[in-house]
């Protein structure tokens, strides 16, 4: 049987409940057995300015899956003391888990982030490895990016009008 696990990177800096409707969205919708948040400790592409704590991040990453069995944490680029790229991460998870072929990886990813894929690290390898499910921020048609073994579904909600930027600027 087909295992199909989501994953969910990003600095959740913080999280709010834009990211955890969905990822219940993409979870429904694509039938994925489970979701793995994965914080990014230290962004190669964002400022550190704005950034908060990781064990803050995490601490509030955790308050916010509680309960949902389906949500969990993945704390692999946290633990690195270094920028972390999305490609070393799910070709470190491949070699941890193994690459059989009852297993599927899919990305979540937002609309802003999907469209700027093109100038992620190694992007072509890591299309090879997850299918990106895009989460919507606007109600614009998505521009796909030229990535190479591209594969990537929309996933069909209601758009959530949030930011981590938002909330950090209003100190919520």
């Amino acid at each position: 049987m087909l295992k199909r696990i989501g994953l969910f990177g990003g600095t959740f800096n913080p999280i709010h409940k834009g990211h955890i409707k969905m990822a219940e969205a993409a979870r429904k919708e694509y039938k994925l057995d489970v979701i793995y948040f994965i914080p990014c400790g230290i962004p190669p592409h964002k400022s550190k300015k704005d950034l908060l704590p990781a064990k803050l991040r995490m601490k509030l990453l955790k308050e916010a899956i509680k309960g949902k069995k389906y949500l969990k944490i993945l704390d692999i680029e946290i633990k690195k003391k270094k920028p972390c790229y999305t490609v070393d991460t799910v070709r470190e998870l491949f070699v941890g888990i193994g690459r059989d072929q009852s297993l599927q990886l899919y990305f979540l990813i937002g609309q802003d982030e999907f469209e700027k894929l093109h100038t992620w690290n190694r992007a072509n390898q890591l299309a090879k490895m997850v299918v990106f499910l895009v989460l919507p921020r606007s109600a614009k048609k998505i521009k796909i990016p030229k990535v190479k073994n591209l594969k990537w579904f929309k996933v069909h909600t209601k758009l959530i009008k949030i930011s981590s930027t938002e909330i950090r600027r209003n100190k919520l």
